[in-house]
């Protein structure tokens, strides 16, 4: 697995960074895209003092939308026919957590370890 902290869009002074992770396959659904994107946001709010942390998937690969929507994400757009995937236009959801939303879900979070 790999996990992207500079992985797109990154506006420091607006304290925001894009986020993700990209899994083997053989590691599906056995829960570490989850546990690397706790670790993201912990690093990006808690020791980065970041704002905003986006998280951009595409909308028919249901597992990286349900890793993003787990810790509280909230869906805020669709980028339609965003990404070109084997020859298939495909739509990329874009989610978003705040600073104040993650104060708010952080213990829970942390007990999901």
């Amino acid at each position: 697995m790999t996990t992207a902290p500079s992985r797109g869009p990154f506006d420091a002074a607006q304290g925001v960074r894009e986020v993700g992770c990209r899994l083997e396959p053989a590691a599906a659904g056995r829960g570490p895209a989850t546990r690397a994107v706790r670790v993201l946001l912990e690093w990006a709010f808690d020791e980065r003092g970041l704002h905003r942390v986006e998280w951009g998937a595409a909308s028919a690969d249901q597992p990286s939308v349900n890793v993003a929507r787990r810790p509280g994400m909230t869906r805020e757009r669709v980028l339609r026919e965003r990404r070109l995937h084997k020859g298939v236009r495909q739509d990329t959801e874009v989610r978003s957590l705040l600073v104040p939303e993650w104060r708010a879900v952080r213990e829970e979070v942390a007990r999901e370890k």
